[in-house]
């Protein structure tokens, strides 16, 4: 886990105001342990899984940044999910996951507190990619909802900017290995 925008890791940062938490395939929370690894160069969640299926890994810093991660981690093989919100705050929730590839649509909602947010900017690009920020930049309809086709391999991010609450906000989403 490095902290940074456009899959590109920034300076320093006060990892103590991190805090993890993965949600498991039924909805339950479990502990997560954000870790730095010997020589400091990113940090590590740790969870146990039980189950086979797709989980939720979050970090959110709670300090003045408001800067959220989320990361789907499909446990299993052919592992196929239905999005869930966990009403935190500022997030993006894809309606289904499974294996994609490129030319498969993804369609994802960005959410405050349960409350589907029109018009706002989602930006998308993948660790790839050779140029700098972001390759595709979509706006949600009045629904909250954009409609994104994978152009290439590759893990995903995708990344909301947001003034909510007087604090600007931060949420990304990662969808890991789209393959051939």
């Amino acid at each position: 886990m490095l902290w940074g925008r456009a899959m590109q890791r920034e300076g320093a940062v006060d990892s103590s105001c991190w805090k993890g938490f993965v949600t498991d395939p039924a909805g339950a929370q479990i502990p997560a342990k954000i870790t730095p690894v010997p020589d400091g160069s990113y940090y590590v969640l740790v969870f146990r899984c039980g189950h086979e299926g797709v989980y939720m890994a979050q970090v959110e810093s709670d300090d003045a940044s408001g800067q959220w991660a989320r990361l789907l981690v499909p446990v299993g093989h052919h592992v196929h999910w239905h999005g869930a919100a966990l009403n935190r705050g500022l997030e993006i929730v894809p309606g289904t996951y499974g294996e994609f590839r490129p030319g498969d649509t993804i369609v994802l909602t960005v959410l405050n507190n349960g409350v589907p947010l029109a018009g706002v900017q989602v930006q998308a690009t993948y660790h790839l990619y050779e140029g700098t920020g972001f390759a595709h930049s979509l706006v949600a309809d009045e629904h909250g909802k954009v409609q994104f086709i994978f152009d290439a391999m590759g893990h995903w991010l995708f990344q909301v900017d947001s003034t909510v609450d007087n604090r600007d906000i931060t949420a990304t989403l990662v969808i890991p290995g789209v393959r051939r």
